[in-house]
């Protein structure tokens, strides 16, 4: 069973509306690839659990491990997903993690 925070259901309900959900999902990429914390572990947490997108555990552990040493959530969570994933997608996910190149 899949564990939904609440920042996940109130950004679920932003992806659900539409025109919206283009301008919230634009605005918290360009967050996260700025650096901020909190939009990159809300950006793996959308990829992890497929929100308004296909989910994509390879972008979701890049935007963790991206967000880890600024959040001890995003550490955890990337701990348990690395568990779930091969050798070959956790490399990608760690060339992806780097600040210059981001998850696409």
């Amino acid at each position: 069973m899949k564990r939904w925070t609440p920042g996940i259901a109130g950004l679920t309900l932003v992806v659900l509306c539409g025109h919206t959900a283009h301008a919230g999902l634009r605005d918290l990429r360009h967050a996260a690839h700025s650096g901020a914390p909190n939009a990159e572990l809300k950006l793996g947490e959308l990829y992890q659990y497929g929100v308004g997108q296909p989910d994509h555990l390879v972008h979701a552990l890049a935007w963790y491990e991206r967000a880890a040493p600024k959040s001890r959530r995003a550490a955890e969570l990337a701990r348990q997903l690395t568990a779930r994933l091969t050798p070959a997608e956790r490399q990608q996910a760690a060339a992806w993690a780097k600040p210059r190149l981001g998850p696409p």
